[in-house]
C-alpha cells in the first residue's frame, strides 16, 4: 500500500509539472501494475489535482485581513499627512483615502470568508 501511495505522490509532482495522464499510465504499465492498481493510482492522482486546484489560488482570510490592516494603517498615514500639510497632494487626494477605502474593503471581505469557513 505504500508503494501505491508513493507512486501517487510521484505523479502528482510530475502531473503538476505538466505530464499528461496517458504518459503517466504507460510508465505505470511498464512497472508491471495491472489495471485495477493503475486506474485506482490515476483517481487519487486527479483527485489531489482537483483539491490542489481549488486551494493553491486563494488567500487565507487572515491574510487579507493583514493586508487590509497594513492598507488602514498607511492610508491613515498618508491622509494624516495631507491633513496636516506635512504633504501635498494637489487634485490627487483621492492617493491618501484610497488605501484607507480598499484596506477597509479587504478587512469586510476577510470576514465574510472566515464566516464562510466556520
Amino acid at each position: 500500500m505504500s508503494q501505491i501511495k508513493e507512486l501517487v505522490d510521484y505523479y502528482f509532482e510530475k502531473k503538476k509539472s505538466g505530464m499528461d495522464f496517458s504518459e503517466i499510465r504507460k510508465e505505470l504499465k511498464a512497472k508491471d501494475l495491472n489495471e485495477i492498481e493503475i486506474k485506482s493510482i490515476i483517481m487519487e492522482i486527479d483527485a489531489k489535482i482537483l483539491v490542489h486546484s481549488q486551494t493553491s489560488g486563494k488567500m487565507k482570510p487572515k491574510d487579507l485581513r493583514l493586508i487590509g490592516y497594513a492598507l488602514m494603517l498607511i492610508g491613515g498615514g498618508l491622509t494624516f499627512a495631507v491633513y496636516f500639510k506635512m504633504l501635498v497632494l494637489g487634485k490627487f487626494l483621492f492617493a491618501a483615502y484610497g488605501p484607507v477605502i480598499i484596506g477597509y474593503i479587504l478587512v469586510v471581505m476577510a470576514r465574510r470568508q472566515q464566516k464562510k469557513q466556520a
